[in-house]
């Protein structure tokens, strides 16, 4: 299937040549040559010319993204559609992970807060499901990501948020927890699963829990948890979610 003119003219946009340029210019400003960058990143002096010559699709985002950290500076794609209605539509698929995940923990009789913001000595933020386990004194961070994007800025995201936030609702809510457990909550897209799988190594360094994982920890909760929650786009807004059944039949069996 062919692309429509219009959108052919949105793709090339994007300035290609004036990324290759800055490319070019930071690599020189730091004194490397592009075979240096090469070696550093496992490629060959060409594919650094052709970045450098802004042929970026020759090459591959990939490749783009190795250089960019190399030379540790940030490059930023975004797409647009009908004047914001893109933003909107991920707005309402975010929304909807978030109310699934509320759901599905207070069923659970977890305690939660959403959208807790915080702003300490210049750490702002929030977190978009704070949950709290009495029993157990477990405090729960979760981040909901309907896409996955900038994993390099959502681990030192996630990091601060780790650092300042127990403190934070130790003195504001009186949760001094025992353990502080993280849990990344993503729609299970075909994307967001391959994205997980291209960067095993990292995920399974700071999340190493996968979903059947953290469902069987959300219903009894011990330790400090670390992990990925794929949540079904199928079952949301749907009433009672796939999870929140395996939930139910599990804990009926046992009961």
């Amino acid at each position: 299937m062919s692309l429509g003119r219009a959108a052919v003219g949105t793709i090339q946009s994007m300035d290609d040549r004036r990324i290759g340029r800055i490319l070019r210019a930071v690599r020189q400003r730091r004194g490397l040559r592009q075979s240096d960058i090469a070696a550093a990143i496992g490629t060959s002096q060409t594919v650094i010319s052709r970045l450098e010559r802004g042929r970026l699709e020759s090459v591959g985002l990939g490749t783009l993204r190795r250089v960019a950290i190399e030379l540790d500076l940030s490059i930023a794609i975004t797409a647009n559609w009908h004047g914001g209605q893109g933003d909107r539509l991920l707005d309402r698929a975010h929304a909807a992970i978030v109310d699934h995940v509320i759901q599905t923990l207070k069923e659970l009789e977890w305690e939660v807060v959403p959208e807790f913001s915080f702003n300490h000595f210049g750490d702002r933020g929030s977190v978009d499901v704070l949950a709290w386990h009495p029993g157990r004194r477990i405090l729960l961070i979760i981040e909901v990501k309907a896409t996955l994007t900038d994993l390099q800025d959502q681990l030192v995201s996630l990091s601060r948020k780790l650092r300042v936030v127990p403190d934070i609702v130790r003195k504001s809510l009186g949760w001094d927890a025992d353990h502080v457990a993280r849990i990344v909550v993503v729609a299970g897209t075909a994307a967001n699963r391959s994205i997980v799988a291209r960067h095993a190594a990292t995920f399974d360094a700071s999340f190493p829990a996968r979903s059947r994982e953290v469902n069987t920890w959300l219903r009894r909760p011990f330790g400090a948890l670390a992990g990925v929650w794929f949540v079904s786009t199928s079952s949301l807004g749907t009433g009672m979610s796939v999870a929140r059944m395996r939930i139910r039949r599990t804990s009926r069996a046992r009961a």
